[in-house]
């Protein structure tokens, strides 16, 4: 079933994904990091907004997102993840989007010894722009 793309929906997939088995794990990893425009898609209810939006995001940006994001869970880290809930006065196409430690987590490898070590947590913060 897909969820909402918000706070609840996200925890959900989070919480389904961190609970796989390691095969399923590896299966849902795999698709997250070959193509996560369509992980998005399968796991989500977007609107149309939302689909424009992730079709229009440059694309080495969709690679680190979807490495980072499948690393994060290899590693047994959920995203730390918050969206705003939009209000009358803001512009639903207008946002900030701020990702923190995408870089790094990007580059976690989890088969290697630093797998123990901490590399950080990836942060993602979804606010609306007030209108004026």
């Amino acid at each position: 079933m897909k969820q909402q793309f918000n706070n609840q929906g996200v925890a959900k997939v989070q919480f389904r994904i961190l609970a796989l088995p390691e095969n399923l794990l590896a299966v849902e990893l795999n698709a997250i990091r070959e193509n996560f425009l369509s992980w998005m898609a399968a796991n989500f209810a977007l609107t149309t907004s939302q689909k424009f939006q992730l079709m229009t995001m440059p694309d080495d940006l969709q690679e680190t997102l979807g490495q980072a994001i499948a690393n994060s869970y290899e590693l047994g880290q959920a995203v730390q993840f918050f969206k705003e809930t939009a209000s009358k006065d803001d512009q639903p196409d207008l946002k900030d989007i701020v990702i923190n430690g995408a870089e790094a987590m990007a580059v976690a490898d989890s088969r290697s010894s630093k797998k123990a070590a901490f590399v950080g947590q990836l942060a993602i913060n979804i606010r609306y722009k007030v209108s004026m």
